[in-house]
């Protein structure tokens, strides 16, 4: 069997994953990174580069209260070195700019951000290995003590004194999705990088790692549902983000959540994924689609791509009429209409919150002709649950950590969190960060990245005195 040792090896050559590998790299490490897909970036290549997080961290207890708290503040604070430490290995970043009502952030070109790690890496020494897929953790006395892989010529032994995980999440592993998510796996847009099924998170709950709360929960879009026709590059264009503005029925033509929970679309597309078929239809009328609320763009942009790309799309000059049409789609009319009039007369009389799914925010009736209904479907982006860390980002080992619920009542000294020896975790693979709200990918891979980057090379250096 073939095998190879270094310092450092990590898996996946995202955003977190380079991140990672270049700051090992830095703090004297030797460093093998193991990509399983034919091209680095990730999903970092399907982004519009916005590297943003939350900018108080009062606002991101607010609106993400669920999260690990700690590991959350720590983005919040190591961004702007994360941006700083960018424009030092040559990325141009875009002035600061704002995101939503609540965050801030700085822009890069995905492209070139990828291509300058990747350049950072082969300038410092750093070696790299694509269509190369972790299969499992190298254990010795069961302590991690490298990774066995596969690429096209068979097994590959890795033997390294740290390992740090940043496979990306498991959103593109239907048997995980269909434990943890929602039995409409198959159902699901996929959108992003097509190798993030899990391999971090398998390896590592094998080994013994702990795993977070919220493994139900992950961040994405919903997007024209089919027949539909776009691909990979077209992600963005395709998405419908105006949901929280719109009023949103499943296919038997009920409300099934307040659409304008969370932090944006992303809570309402996280509930569409356990609805028949992960797919809902966004109602809208003339003021909603020619630009209510904060959206970047009128959601009549988005409107009119779904229609170009095949996408169904239906408009009425009056509810009845669209309600009627509806039922092309095997939604029951006569349900739909009453959906809609009860929603509508909930919130002329100001009783939004009475509704069942209530409506707090963005209440706002369908009063103004024409009236568009757009059938999207869910879209799976990351998975936001996986592995428990420390804020060294080194994986805690569940046989020795205890519970970390919130609501634990325990004395200090009954509770526990303890690491694996030379495991670490970054990215999307590290859980708890994000949950039913967005902290901003992006960051969170950077900042991660970066800590796991360090903490690996530390702890290769100490392996070195031993």
């Amino acid at each position: 069997m073939r095998r190879e040792q270094t310092d450092v090896v990590v898996i996946g050559a995202g955003m977190a994953g380079l991140c990672a590998a270049v700051t090992a790299i830095e703090k004297g490490a030797d460093v093998l990174v193991l990509e399983k897909g034919n091209r680095v970036g990730g999903s970092m290549l399907l982004s519009h580069g916005l590297i943003w997080t939350f900018s108080d961290k009062r606002q991101l207890k607010h609106e993400i209260p669920d999260g690990n708290e700690a590991l959350q503040e720590l983005v919040v604070d190591h961004l702007p070195a994360g941006h700083a430490w960018l424009e030092e290995l040559g990325i141009a970043l875009e002035p600061e700019t704002s995101f939503e009502w609540y965050g801030q952030g700085r822009a890069a070109d995905p492209r070139s951000m990828t291509s300058t790690l990747m350049q950072q890496l082969d300038e410092k020494g750093g070696r790299l290995r694509v269509r190369t897929g972790m299969q499992r953790l190298l254990l010795c006395d069961d302590q991690v003590a490298g990774v066995v892989a596969f690429d096209d010529e068979g097994p590959l032994v890795v033997e390294a004194k740290s390992a740090v995980l940043a496979t990306g999440g498991f959103q593109g592993s239907a048997s995980l999705i269909t434990q943890y998510i929602t039995p409409h796996a198959n159902s699901l847009y996929l959108r992003s990088n097509p190798w993030s099924a899990g391999d971090g998170f398998l390896a590592a709950t094998t080994a013994g790692a702990a795993a977070t709360t919220h493994l139900n929960c992950f961040y994405g879009h919903a997007l024209a549902a089919p027949p539909a026709r776009f691909s990979h590059h077209e992600f963005s264009n395709l998405t419908q983000r105006y949901g929280q503005f719109a009023v949103a029925l499943n296919l038997e033509g009920r409300r099934f959540a307040d659409e304008s929970e969370g932090t944006g679309e992303e809570a309402l597309n996280l509930a569409m994924a356990t609805q028949p078929n992960a797919t809902g239809i966004y109602i809208v009328d003339a003021f909603i689609a020619n630009g209510a609320g904060p959206n970047a763009y009128p959601p009549q942009i988005a409107i009119d791509r779904a229609r170009n790309a095949g996408g169904p799309v239906l408009c009425a000059d009056t509810l009845e009429e669209l309600a009627a049409k509806l039922s092309d789609w095997s939604v029951p009319s006569g349900v739909a209409l009453a959906s809609l009039r009860e929603y509508n007369a909930a919130i002329r009389e100001g009783r939004g919150s009475t509704l069942f799914p209530s409506r707090q925010k963005n209440a706002v009736p369908l009063d103004t002709a024409p009236f568009t209904a757009v059938m999207v479907r869910s879209g799976i982006t990351f998975t936001c649950g996986g592995l428990q860390a420390d804020l060294d980002m080194n994986v805690l080992r569940r046989s020795l950590t205890t519970s970390t619920l919130a609501l634990t009542k325990a004395d200090m000294d009954e509770l526990s969190l303890t690491p694996m020896a030379n495991l670490y975790a970054a990215g999307c693979d590290l859980g708890g960060i994000s949950t039913r709200g967005y902290v901003g990918g992006l960051a969170t891979a950077l900042v991660t990245g970066r800590i796991a980057g360090e903490s690996a090379a530390y702890n290769a250096r100490h392996n070195d005195l031993k």
